[in-house]
């Protein structure tokens, strides 16, 4: 008899190769995930369903109605004449658009940074004729990895690391500014590389092959002076206050969910518009991604890697195979398992072999809670790439084509933690 985490992993591989082939139809892969979970008794049914009642996926669904809202307001006419200027030249437009994202990622999270962004640059881009497909994943990818850069958003957990590492014996503890020393370097790198290098390992698909509520054209698009007014001050409002969220204490998809439901009541949508908006594609593979990342993490898939990385680096004492070692072994992990999930398992891990070691931990430490936070090259890294798939066209291939030279380039700068905090 196979054994539940043999399981999850065929079902994981099963699940790549439908993302490969791009023939299969993400609900109906979202729906296989789950149904194979069940089948096989890895999950029980109220868990293997439980993502489509995950809170992110009621906050995509308030964001989507905001998302209808905007296309009919005048927000896309003002944002189309701002980057007008850019229209011929597409690297810059991309750039101001991951600036964007890094800004909004830090001051919330990156999933709270492509609900806002999503509905916004489909529209910006439809109208100024770029290819959507070539700006949706780096904006994606720039705002997971700028997550947790400084110690605003959820980056105010960071500390909580540190906390674990003194708890597994190490001696200096680390201080707000070193998660951001760390991170930066490799922030700047992967924004000038999203914006003028992926673009061109992207596909191009034309905008007016995909059919979602975004580029449907309604034929009631015009409101009324007055509505336009309390349509932009909703919107707006939803946007600010998801930003503060974390300093407020009012979650995201309450916020979301509050804004959508006053756009509907203000008269801005009416009942068909809201409910016609939410992409039901995204949130089918929003809900099977999820519970198939919950199965590795309880089936014990990121400790059969972490003990495996612990056997892996022995005796070793070289501080930049070690960082290296602990930087990939999260890395690789993330791309498959939740950020937090991921770092959980590996924080208190690599902070204990250091010791055991005889090694600084803060570089191990360091190495494994930025890994953790780059997950782009596969659409189960993070609730922002699962966001992006369908909107933007793309299978797993794409993302891996476009991402892999800087995963390449994050794994050499993450193997050089050492050089900032030597673990000797």
């Amino acid at each position: 008899m196979l054994s539940s985490l043999t399981i999850t992993l065929i079902i994981l591989f099963c699940t790549i190769l439908a993302f490969l082939s791009g023939k299969v139809p993400m609900s109906l892969t979202s729906m296989g995930i789950i149904l194979a979970l069940i089948l096989t008794k890895v999950m029980s049914p109220a868990q293997a369903f439980s993502g489509f009642i995950n809170t992110n996926v009621i906050m995509f669904a308030g964001m989507f109605v905001i998302g209808a809202a905007i296309t009919k307001t005048s927000i896309i006419k003002r944002s189309q004449s701002l980057v007008e200027r850019y229209r011929d030249n597409r690297s810059k437009l991309i750039l101001i658009a991951c600036l964007a994202a890094t800004l909004l990622s830090i001051l919330t999270s990156a999933t709270a940074a492509i609900a806002i962004l999503l509905p916004l640059l489909i529209a910006i881009v439809n109208d100024v004729d770029i290819s959507r497909s070539k700006i949706l994943y780096p904006v994606a990818v720039v705002a997971n990895i700028a997550t947790a850069t400084t110690f605003l958003g959820i980056g105010s957990a960071n500390m909580a690391w540190s906390s674990v590492m003194i708890k597994a014996g190490g001696k200096t503890p680390l201080q707000l500014w070193d998660f951001t020393i760390v991170k930066l370097p490799i922030l700047i790198v992967s924004i000038i590389y999203m914006a003028y290098i992926a673009p061109k390992l992207l596909p191009n698909h034309d905008n007016n092959l995909f059919e979602d509520h975004l580029t449907k054209k309604n034929v009631d698009t015009q409101l009324s002076p007055r509505k336009e007014k309390i349509a932009i001050a909703i919107i707006l409002l939803t946007i600010i206050f998801m930003v503060l969220s974390s300093y407020i204490g009012v979650e995201l998809y309450i916020i979301s969910t509050i804004g959508a439901c006053l756009l509907v009541i203000c008269g801005v949508l009416n009942e068909k518009e809201a409910l016609s908006s939410i992409n039901l594609p995204t949130i089918f593979l929003f809900g099977g991604v999820l519970v198939l990342s919950d199965a590795l993490t309880k089936t014990g898939a990121g400790s059969v890697i972490a003990n495996w990385m612990s056997t892996l680096i022995g005796n070793n004492t070289n501080q930049f195979l070690i960082a290296a070692v602990f930087f990939g072994a999260p890395f690789i992990l993330t791309q498959f398992m939740s950020n937090l999930a991921t770092v959980a398992i590996f924080a208190p891990l690599v902070a204990t072999a250091s010791v055991n070691l005889g090694l600084d931990p803060r570089a191990a430490v360091l190495a494994a809670v930025t890994a953790s936070s780059c997950s782009f090259l596969t659409p189960l890294a993070s609730p922002a790439e699962t966001m992006i798939m369908e909107p933007g066209g793309y299978n797993l291939w794409n993302y891996i084509k476009a991402g892999f030279p800087l995963a390449v380039i994050i794994m050499v700068l993450g193997s050089l933690i050492p050089l900032i905090y030597p673990m000797n």
